[in-house]
């Protein structure tokens, strides 16, 4: 019997059945569960995908691009889910809580997205790294297990500094921060990478993955894709 890993009401078979026409693996999320999570769609941000009502550079973007060390290293960001509650509850037990099994909770609406955002199949993906404190912590990186889903050649190319997690700075903390990663001389070069996350918040992370990996790893391009954007 196949039960919904949020609630754990018993899934119908005709919608388990019919989900497998999509995705690789049968839908693991109850409808109601499913509706519970919000989309994003609409006008979006052209670089970060924040949903707007014009499409047209947000605020913080035109803030990266303005700075000369950040000016185009990322060449867009996407992102699946807006943050509410009730995904931030789902993310908090997925993350924090070492239920690793709900990355399956995000496939379908994982895998739809990315292939609408990023059609041409011959991206890289990189996973941000976790340290190796937080790796025994929780047992599992939850970007690569995002990655995972999506069926693309994955590289690990990224190596995280000893920091402070991210969670505990302040936003404008984030901004101001030291470079968080370090990679092998030409680690990426050449390649048109998709940089992996599970949370696009200020997007600090993944521009200081993003300048790492074109100062030293010497990648072409470099975009990025998230189940959630806040």
């Amino acid at each position: 019997m196949k039960i919904c890993l949020l609630c754990e009401a018993k899934l119908d078979k005709d919608f388990i059945w019919s989900s497998l026409l999509y995705t690789k693996r049968a839908e693991r999320l109850c409808l109601d569960c499913r509706n519970k999570f919000q989309r994003i769609s609409g006008s979006l941000c052209k670089k970060c995908g924040r949903e707007q009502t014009a499409e047209e550079l947000c605020h913080d973007c035109l803030q990266w691009e303005a700075d000369p060390e950040t000016k185009g290293l990322l060449t867009q960001n996407r992102s699946v889910f807006l943050y509410t509650e009730e995904m931030k509850e789902a993310l908090a037990r997925y993350k924090f809580r070492g239920d690793a099994e709900l990355v399956y909770a995000f496939e379908s609406s994982f895998l739809s997205a990315f292939k609408s955002s990023y059609p041409n199949k011959s991206y890289t993906l990189v996973p941000i790294p976790l340290s190796e404190d937080r790796i025994k912590e929780r047992g599992f990186n939850q970007t690569e297990l995002l990655a995972s889903l999506l069926d693309l050649p994955t590289a690990h190319p990224l190596i995280r500094k000893k920091k402070e997690k991210q969670s505990k700075k302040s936003r404008r903390e984030r901004l101001r921060q030291d470079d968080v990663f370090t990679t092998e001389h030409h680690s990426v070069f050449g390649k048109d990478l998709i940089l992996i996350d599970d949370l696009y918040t200020t997007g600090s992370t993944l521009h200081q993955a993003a300048r790492c990996l074109k100062k030293i790893g010497g990648a072409n391009s470099i975009s990025s894709f998230t189940l959630i954007r806040s």
